[in-house]
């Protein structure tokens, strides 16, 4: 019995691991999927706060260095998708925001993701989509409050 739960277990870690290699491609050709995860936690915060978002907390958010995060804000601004403006509250910070630009790059990628998983769920069918939405919410409720490790902890 402990044989076939180890094989289980195993085919479980490397049914993860493949979603996440199939995850690292970009939707939008010459933009890394970093640089669009970055537009989209822009979006996000731009949300909340028109004013944009500090370097330090991009990366805090997006769990990478500061200087990191400004390389890739240094390449989207330069196609000219997000830009840099003084914080008006502080004058010795600065903030970045999406330009319209940003925004028309964020809606294509997002109907490109929509596309994707509806093509999922055509595939599937309505019964299995949604107990794979069932069991992956599940699993990932099990894992971020079951594990020691901050391997499977998330920050939103």
């Amino acid at each position: 019995m402990e044989n076939v739960h180890k094989d289980i277990t195993q085919k479980l870690m490397d049914a993860f691991s493949r979603f996440r290699r199939l995850h690292r491609g970009s939707p939008l050709p010459g933009l890394k999927h970093s640089e669009i995860r970055i537009l989209f936690r822009l979006k996000k915060i731009m949300a909340t706060n028109e004013c944009g978002a500090r370097i330090s907390e991009l990366s805090k958010v997006m769990r990478v260095t500061s200087p990191t995060v400004t390389q890739l804000v240094n390449g989207l601004e330069d196609r000219g998708l997000v830009e840099r403006s003084i914080d008006p509250d502080d004058r010795r910070s600065i903030r970045v925001t999406l330009t319209q630009e940003g925004e028309a790059v964020i809606q294509k990628a997002a109907d490109t993701f929509f596309a994707e998983f509806s093509s999922l769920v055509s595939h599937l069918g309505e019964e299995k989509s949604l107990l794979l939405i069932e069991l992956l919410t599940e699993s990932f409720d099990f894992l971020r409050n079951n594990t020691p490790t901050k391997f499977f902890r998330d920050k939103e």
